[in-house]
């Protein structure tokens, strides 16, 4: 039985680790300007009110009102490569986009106030029927295909809401804090399960700048990990109780949604950037994000009525992820902006713990941008950048033997409006 609820509960949890792009499943794409260099130096940099998602300090560079907008499209190209026998199915296609907007208010000369409306987690993810390995197990008559028991649908959001405060403490320090409020939503589903849950929580961020002279700026920012309580439903399918060895009349029997709560802590993330003043006009950018992942480890999820023991545990195993990015940022005599960049992260999982759900591997990401300003008091900034991931390579048995490479790449287009009041 202890193997049964681990079974049962691991095929809606499992779907926890949905992503479209970034490591694990949190979107690093909250700024059209910060994308165009791969994120290197958007925690030392005020180009405008985005900043601050990446470091509050940011907020006190800035010295008028001004309202920054983003939106992304997010292009992806997925498919799963089973080896020996394949179903029919495969990735639905799909184009996410992400939007955010911030605004920033100096309250004096040397404080300005933040506030930032985003969606730093979350992904949507569909397969088609009967994908991933052709079965051969006993549960084949019921379920052809094994990848269809690990995960069929995911859609997972957390929206966040981050006033912040950033103060001039000298002429070469600045100081930032923030509090987020996030709600989580998910419906997460796979054939043998589906959990539908949501919960609010609080979290927190810091950050300073310095100045060491005229030409090396430094930022370094962190922000907490946020802790739900997932309150709602389980429903569970008659499959994974035939295959813990229940005839199929007594698992029809059984199924069907019950009540569950979980805590799950969306991770942890410290920031380093560093902008080098090469001239006037030109800045080399250099940047390190590290994600505290592996708080991850397990989920316990406490539950009533359902036909297995209280509480269950799930392992996930995730390892902490590191961004290594460098970019360049060049001013134009009329002022418009080049932007370049590169970045190296690595990844979460392992073919040992790879979820379905979670495509997730090692990637290079390239990037390059612009901004331009129509008036004075507004600038637009547009961006393309480049995904190259690594072939994730997946070797699960819990629910049937699924083996194979995911292969993924993927394209992002965006454009971001700022204006000065």
């Amino acid at each position: 039985m202890k193997k049964t609820g681990a079974l049962l509960i691991g095929s809606a949890f499992a779907a926890l680790s949905t992503q479209a792009i970034a490591t694990g499943f949190a979107v690093s794409e909250q700024s059209v300007s910060a994308q165009g260099t791969a994120f290197a130096g958007a925690a030392v940099l005020s180009e405008n009110a985005s900043n601050q998602w990446y470091n509050p300090a940011t907020l006190a560079g800035l010295k008028k009102t001004e309202i920054t907008a983003a939106v992304q499209q997010v292009i992806i190209d997925t498919s799963f490569k089973a080896e020996g026998g394949s179903g029919p199915g495969d990735f639905e296609d799909f184009s996410p986009v992400v939007g955010s907007a911030f605004l920033a208010i100096p309250l004096s000369d040397k404080m300005t106030f933040g506030l930032g409306i985003n969606a730093p987690f979350g992904s949507k993810i569909d397969y088609e029927d009967n994908w991933g390995s052709v079965a051969t197990d006993p549960l084949a008559p019921l379920s052809p295909t094994t990848g269809d028991r690990y995960a069929t649908m995911s859609d997972l959001k957390a929206y966040n809401i981050n006033p912040a405060l950033g103060v001039q403490v000298t002429d070469r320090l600045r100081l930032g804090v923030g509090v987020s409020y996030q709600r989580l939503e998910a419906d997460l589903e796979s054939s043998f399960t589906r959990l539908e849950g949501d919960d609010d929580a609080y979290g927190w961020n810091v950050g300073l700048v310095f100045d060491a002279d005229d030409n090396n700026h430094f930022g370094l920012a962190y922000r907490s990990a946020v802790e739900y309580d997932l309150d709602g439903d389980i429903t569970f399918s008659p499959l994974p109780l035939v295959a813990s060895g229940q005839p199929l009349p007594v698992a029809t029997a059984l199924a069907g949604k019950y009540s569950g709560s979980t805590s799950v802590d969306l991770p942890a993330s410290a920031q380093f950037s560093y902008a080098g003043d090469l001239s006037e006009r030109t800045q080399i950018l250099f940047g390190v994000e590290w994600m505290e992942w592996s708080s991850l480890d397990e989920l316990v999820v406490d539950h009533s009525g359902a036909p297995i023991p209280s509480p269950a545990v799930q392992e996930f195993g995730w390892g902490d992820t590191t961004r290594f990015s460098a970019g360049v940022r060049h001013v134009l005599a009329k002022g418009t902006v080049l932007r370049g960049g590169v970045y190296k992260e690595n990844s979460t999982q392992s073919s040992e713990n790879r979820s379905p759900a979670s495509p997730d591997s090692d990637k290079i990401g390239v990037s390059i941008g612009a901004g331009f300003n129509p008036t004075d008091n507004m600038t637009i900034d547009v961006v393309y950048s480049h995904i190259f991931i690594d072939d994730a390579e997946t070797n699960l048995t819990e629910r049937g033997l699924l083996k194979g490479d995911f292969e993924l790449d993927a394209d992002i287009i965006g454009a971001q409006l700022s204006y000065r009041f």
